[in-house]
């Protein structure tokens, strides 16, 4: 009997099973509690989602300490509409000191899995969202090409429709009226300053700033086959007959050609913003190359503004004319945006680039880049067709220092801060330079006449729903 209880003493054979299981129980609540907090922070993320899309949903209507209580109420009812009712609203809003920025904290409590074998049933989640208080300031330049091929591919009239579709989506919004200022820049073979702003011109070669032709309209275009009509200004007439060719005042000529004609090469200031006091501008009169009927030039921009029954009338009057200069039209989109240019546009916009201003520029085209280097498809000379920026390449190969110089202009752009947005308006656009200009591929879009309202559209509600800003 003793031999037998010694070696049942000795026996270990049922060791390992005691201890795996003894084991167990720690190896399954760290398995659980893994499982339980990669649920929560899952949740997590979708609560930091939703408590964003509710201060902002809330912000808007912020008008002081009073309608606290109404955001409040804003903000509970969107998370129970979009983020179910577990996620409750546990602090705030709340507002800082400067009154700039207002805050929420929100919490769900996640039902835990495994974790329940050691009485754990629930995990909270909490998680913080700020705003900045009020409507964030938007400022937009609708940079429209208006060249010849717009009205002759049948695209202009869509065009037309769709941003005053765009404007609408504005105009109909009394947050938006009060927080958004919008420019339109038409663009083809040029730009037009118009005749309210030749101050920012300058006397060239010989050359009066301001040319005869433009102060003389009546008798420059006198005869029967001309019909004169004046722009949204009041001021900047323009002639047309009935082919329609049309015949403007106020066309300049881009900064890079004038330093390409001077110096054989453009400089950074030239693809830049310098305002007018910096760089006065130059008549397209005076360009010889451009002389002949002087049709290559579209109407005025329009600055910035939220007189939306001027920029209404504005895309109404709009004309089609001109050949296609894409860096012409960016560079002068940049012009309507840049703070430098407050004091020459003459109010107290554009506004200086902060978090609570944002700034875009809407770029569409239904080419690719058509200098005109003064000779035709068979090679003849054409002297009143001469883009100066080709002054020493008369060969279509100009049309890659013109895209140089847009591209450098959108790089500019961007780094300024401004948001860039592309429109390749037709298989014939340039759409490789243009989601190279633009903010990126979800700023890079295409159009057809058969939805370019829905292109605009979608545009202009996300510039009007994306007025509050998160800061946090």
């Amino acid at each position: 009997m003793s031999a037998l209880f010694a070696r049942f003493g000795r026996d270990d054979c049922g060791n390992f099973g005691i201890m795996s299981a003894l084991l167990a129980v720690p190896l399954i609540l760290a398995v659980g509690v893994s499982i339980d907090f990669a649920r929560a922070y899952n949740r997590k993320v979708d609560a930091q989602s939703a408590a964003d899309s509710a201060i902002l949903a809330g912000s808007t209507s912020y008008t002081g300490s009073s309608s606290l209580s109404t955001v409040a109420s804003q903000i509970d009812t969107y998370l129970a509409a979009n983020a179910g009712s577990d996620l409750k609203r546990i602090a705030g809003p709340t507002v800082n000191s400067d009154a700039t920025e207002i805050c929420i904290t929100v919490q769900e409590t996640v039902a835990t899995t495994l974790m329940q074998i050691v009485a754990v049933n629930s995990v909270p989640v909490s998680v913080q969202s700020c705003s900045a208080i009020g409507q964030t300031s938007v400022e937009v330049s609708l940079v429209l090409d208006v060249s010849s091929s717009m009205r002759e591919d049948g695209r202009f009239t869509p065009m037309q429709k769709a941003v005053q579709t765009f404007l609408g989506n504005f105009s109909n919004n009394a947050a938006a009226i009060n927080n958004s200022r919008i420019a339109i820049v038409p663009f083809s073979s040029r730009v037009n300053f118009g005749m309210t702003k030749t101050g920012w011109l300058r006397a060239y070669n010989g050359s009066a700033a301001v040319p005869t032709r433009w102060t003389t309209m009546s008798s420059y275009y006198g005869s029967s086959s001309y019909t004169l009509a004046t722009w949204v200004d009041s001021t900047t007439q323009y002639a047309y007959t009935s082919k329609p060719n049309y015949y403007w005042a106020g066309c300049v000529e881009p900064r890079a050609d004038v330093e390409v004609y001077e110096n054989g090469s453009f400089s950074s200031t030239a693809t830049g913003d310098a305002p007018p006091s910096t760089q006065g501008f130059v008549a397209m009169d005076t360009n010889p190359g451009a002389a002949g009927q002087f049709s290559y030039c579209p109407p005025p921009i329009i600055g910035l503004t939220n007189d939306f029954a001027t920029l209404r009338s504005a895309v109404t009057k709009m004309t089609s004319e001109g050949s296609t200069r894409l860096d012409a039209g960016i560079v002068a989109g940049w012009y309507t945006l840049s703070p430098r240019w407050r004091s020459a546009w003459g109010g107290s916009v554009p506004q200086d680039y902060s978090s609570k201003v944002r700034k875009v520029l809407i770029f569409m085209t239904d080419g690719e880049m058509n200098v005109k280097y003064g000779v035709n498809s068979n090679g003849a000379s054409e002297t009143d067709k001469l883009d100066w920026l080709c002054s020493n390449n008369k060969t279509d190969s100009c049309n890659t220092t013109a895209t140089k110089a847009f591209l450098a202009t959108c790089e500019a752009i961007k780094k300024a801060g401004i948001e860039i947005y592309t429109v390749s308006y037709g298989s014939d656009a340039d759409t490789a330079n243009l989601k190279t200009c633009s903010s990126g591929t979800d700023y890079a879009l295409n159009a057809s006449t058969s939805n370019i309202q829905t292109v605009y559209d979608a545009i202009a509600k996300n510039l009007t729903s994306g007025m509050a800003r998160l800061t946090r």
